[in-house]
């Protein structure tokens, strides 16, 4: 079976796995804070950092990370992992042509869209418009893929059955 090239698809399947191994590999490094010091490892991080010991934001995160317990730290892993899962079975789908795949990532890229358009809207910041613009071309160019596909599947649907001479549809392998 040749596949058509396209693009598009091919950056958005590129742009999940990405995403899909790097949210692993955190969810990895999560499973790997259970039972540390945070505070203390914030220190260290920040002293090898050359970061102030007295910058307000160090001392804020410090305050933060004393009440972690194990399992808030396991919970944010789980989280972490799971997503993973999913944005690795949305690239893979993506790639076999799956027209589930298409549907669950037009789903799960459109369910964030409304808190990124918050996210700009409280506290404009570059990256967040950033994920807002490709969130919603994503979703925009895989509707657009699947409202093409179902109207030349239409079309070719009433061509096979216009070619019937008798007047009754046919199943045609």
């Amino acid at each position: 079976m040749r596949r058509e090239r396209d693009g598009g698809l091919r950056a958005i399947i590129v742009l999940k796995a990405f995403y899909g191994i790097l949210f692993f590999l955190v969810g990895l490094g999560v499973f790997a804070l259970i039972n540390k010091d945070l505070s203390d490892l914030a220190e260290q991080a920040a002293d090898s950092l050359g970061i102030d010991p007295e910058n307000r934001y160090l001392l804020f995160l410090l305050e933060s990370l004393t009440g972690v317990s194990p399992t808030q730290i396991a919970a944010v892993g789980l989280g972490t992992i799971l997503t993973s899962g999913l944005l690795l079975t949305m690239a893979w789908g993506l790639h076999l042509r799956q027209v589930w795949a298409e549907w669950l990532t037009i789903v799960a890229t459109a369910f964030f869209i409304p808190i990124e358009i918050y996210e700009v809207v409280s506290s404009p910041h570059f990256t967040y418009a950033l994920a807002l613009v490709v969130n919603a071309l994503i979703v925009w160019y895989l509707v657009r893929r699947r409202i093409r596909s179902s109207s030349s599947s239409q079309g070719r649907l009433e061509a096979s059955l216009s070619r019937d001479t008798t007047g009754s549809p046919t199943v045609r392998s």
